[in-house]
């Protein structure tokens, strides 16, 4: 007997694909190996229990909820950029979204731009919003720094903090005891609203984009638990290695992609590698979006793959625009990535933006990133819409749409998901101007499976693929299926002929 059974379903993902039924048939070969068990232990975290019984824990494959495999999705959201008092109506577009978790920034010099005084009042009141969040049934996730970026004025550090000669994003005493003060500030924020506590703050992110000492993420960490930051899930950006020893468990990676960025230093579309984030990839970092940064790398830890599941925090929703960068993003980059990040693997799929909003008044100076700052980019003022799903007045763009349908295949079917790793096929394309070779991956337990297929990237031309027919081995023999007449749109194929 041979058979790809997919509980009488084979689900084929394609985005602008031209796939019709064979007459000689392009044969799509693909060998799937029966997946290893996960990594349970080891994973030094939070409280993952809160009051009525829930669990929140992870393993190497996916978060675990209640010990089952789960697989939200997640939508950056600045509260300082939008007015208070349309946060709920905001947030409840995310919900209809798909979206399952709002991660969020905050900006020191949003909140101490006067150094002793702390300011968390109207459209700065993290408690506030973090409330709403609980009240129409989001997650969230806190993003502390304290070194954020986020396009903010020096990268969210007060202009006393940079005055202060002391050596920033380091193990320095000095600046260590203001980060602490800061933190608890935070604690006190979200004193009641921890997991723990039965509140919705299930993780917090330290630093960002960092690739300094391991010890200075450690100590980050320690910091926040001494203050009372404690969630079941602490993560760092994943596309920068840190310098010496991370140890195993303590902060999970998170990764990204973008199909296109404002921060380059040329004006010539699509510079670097940003083609691979257009290509189904084993490979967790992209080499074009951090590697363009100055002092950031693309360097992979090799013991993050296998050992942390694949989770996203910076998917690119849209793009903003710097003054000498501007880029019109089409939907169809947002969904592609996204697309390639489920079929490469990835069991958290974390967008940035997914929510623009506007830049608050600063009471000492504009609070924008900018060539004056020491940054290499000028940004709007005021502007932060990002083009994402949901702009910076909560217009909906036709990424929201286009994502939904993604989220809303997740949400039924990420729990099988989580436990099928994603497997490359035997011909992919090679280099970047390969348009003709099928990009396609499957995700599989070596019973039973997924298929991917993306036939889109940005500002190219890709031709159909005529003809196809996939040949899938698994470990119990072969699987062959051809796919029906296609249109240039994503669809689900449902109840495709599982024979024996």
């Amino acid at each position: 007997m041979s058979k790809f059974d997919l509980r009488q379903y084979a689900l084929v993902i394609s985005l602008a694909a031209a796939l019709s039924t064979p007459a000689a048939a392009d044969q799509q070969t693909i060998t799937i190996a029966d997946p290893q068990p996960p990594i349970t232990a080891g994973f030094k975290m939070g409280d993952a229990r809160s009051p009525d019984g829930n669990t929140l824990t992870m393993d190497s494959d996916s978060l675990l909820l209640n010990g089952k495999p789960w697989t939200p999705v997640m939508g950056e959201f600045h509260f300082a950029r939008y007015p208070e008092n349309e946060w709920r109506p905001e947030l409840l577009k995310l919900k209809a979204g798909g979206i399952d978790i709002v991660s969020t920034y905050v900006f020191w010099i949003h909140h101490e731009e006067v150094e002793g005084q702390f300011n968390w009042t109207g459209s700065r009141n993290l408690r506030h919003f973090i409330q709403t969040c609980q009240d129409v049934g989001l997650k969230v996730f806190v993003r502390c720094g304290p070194w954020d970026h986020g396009e903010v004025r020096n990268g969210g550090f007060p202009n006393w903090l940079l005055k202060t000669g002391w050596t920033l994003r380091s193990n320095d005493t000095n600046y260590l005891g203001k980060v602490k003060i800061f933190y608890g500030e935070i604690a006190r924020q979200l004193d009641g609203l921890f997991w723990k506590d039965g509140g919705p703050v299930i993780g917090i992110q330290f630093e960002n984009e960092y690739n300094g000492p391991a010890s200075h993420l450690l100590t980050l960490k320690h910091l926040g638990q001494e203050v009372g930051l404690d969630v079941p899930i602490y993560t760092r950006t994943g596309w920068n290695k840190p310098a010496g020893k991370m140890p195993f468990g303590e902060l999970v990676p998170l990764y990204g992609v973008y199909a296109e960025g404002f921060w380059d230093r040329v004006l010539t579309p699509m510079p670097n590698g940003y083609w691979k984030g257009f290509h189904f990839s084993t490979n967790r970092v992209d080499d074009a979006t951090y590697t363009a940064i100055p002092g950031k790398g693309g360097t992979l830890d090799p013991q993050d793959v296998g050992e942390y599941p694949y989770l996203t925090c910076e998917i690119g929703g849209g793009m903003m625009n710097s003054y000498h960068r501007r880029i019109l993003v089409n939907p169809k980059d947002v969904e592609a990535t996204t697309l390639i990040k489920l079929g490469s693997g990835s069991t958290l799929l974390g967008y940035y933006m997914y929510h623009g909003g506007v830049n608050p008044e600063g009471s000492l100076s504009t609070l924008m990133e900018s060539q004056a700052t020491g940054y290499w980019n000028d940004m709007p003022v005021k502007n932060y819409d990002f083009q994402a799903p949901l702009g910076q007045y909560g217009q909906i763009n036709p990424q929201y749409n286009l994502l939904r349908r993604l989220h809303l295949f997740l949400h039924e079917w990420g729990s099988s998901l989580a436990k099928m790793p994603a497997t490359m096929p035997d011909q992919h394309p090679l280099e970047r101007n390969d348009f003709k070779t099928l990009r396609w991956s499957v995700r599989s337990d070596g019973k039973s499976g997924f298929v991917f297929v993306n036939n889109y990237e940005r500002l190219q031309t890709m031709p159909p693929k005529k003809d196809v027919q996939f040949a899938i081995q698994l470990p119990a023999g072969p699987f062959v299926f051809s796919a029906g007449p296609r249109h240039h749109s994503l669809r689900c194929l449902l109840d495709l002929a599982v024979q024996s």
